[in-house]
């Protein structure tokens, strides 16, 4: 769900990835930009990228909550929506999970996702539909059992929205009172939930609450929309390594290390 400014793991090169529309560009090893605002990540890349501006179950199962009955079309949801996340953002004491369930309502009412033109034989490619901060909403395209694995998302909160296929999403917390631990030095994260995205379901994080995820694409492949308000242009992604067998089973702690 997210845009990244360190590169992943799994079946990826290193990539860093500045804003730049113009068409052609290749703007990392194996990313380039097509046309005005989609971005391609080859099979062997997925792309650190940087914007440079930049669950809880009711919501996430795409219920309505508190929102008026009815389909909304994208240009519709945008226009409520993007007022809500720049009130957010001023706020001394923001109120994120209150915004989140609201955000969430509003996704689970979209009639139809915005088309995205998704390049062949790319293991994940993404569609950025959306840049007016601090509002960004991204399309990325999964094929059978693709990833965007363990990342955090540093002061910048989401809901992720599936649009087609299937999807796993692990949610985790870093342990200690530190959100972002030193490089080079192993720490410890929970995890905090396990959910499978089907259309009409979605899933969100906080800055404080299920911050870190990892993504699974299944058989099929997904589509999956994601709606991200940022808090500052330091706002970004750092994949790390987590180990694959738990610390500590009972209490679903791994171990982990920054990319």
């Amino acid at each position: 769900m997210s845009w990244f400014h360190d590169r992943p793991i799994s079946e990826a090169t290193d990539a860093s990835l500045d804003a730049d529309e113009r068409p052609g560009a290749e703007v990392a090893e194996g990313v380039t930009v097509e046309r005005r605002e989609v971005v391609l990540l080859s099979l062997g890349a997925l792309a650190s990228l940087c914007l440079g501006w930049p669950q809880r179950a009711a919501a996430e199962d795409g219920a309505a909550l508190s929102a008026p009955e009815g389909d909304l079309a994208w240009d519709a949801l945008l226009k409520e929506a993007l007022p809500m996340a720049e009130h957010l953002v001023k706020q001394k004491k923001p109120n994120e999970e209150a915004y989140l369930l609201q955000l969430a309502s509003l996704v689970a009412r979209l009639d139809k996702a915005p088309d995205g033109t998704f390049a062949p034989k790319r293991a994940v490619a993404a569609v950025e539909h959306l840049r007016k901060m601090p509002f960004v909403v991204v399309q990325f395209k999964l094929e059978a059992n693709a990833a965007l694995p363990f990342h955090d998302h540093r002061d910048y909160i989401g809901v992720l929205s599936s649009v087609a296929g299937e999807a796993q999403v692990r949610s985790f917390k870093i342990q200690g009172d530190n959100p972002v631990p030193p490089a080079g030095k192993s720490f410890e994260i929970r995890e905090t939930g396990s959910r499978t995205l089907t259309p009409g379901r979605s899933s969100h994080l906080s800055r404080t609450r299920d911050n870190v995820h990892d993504i699974r694409a299944g058989k099929e492949g997904a589509r999956l929309l994601d709606f991200f308000t940022f808090y500052s242009k330091e706002g970004k992604s750092v994949f790390m390594n987590v180990g694959e067998k738990p610390k500590d089973a009972e209490k679903k702690i791994y171990e982990a290390t920054w990319k």
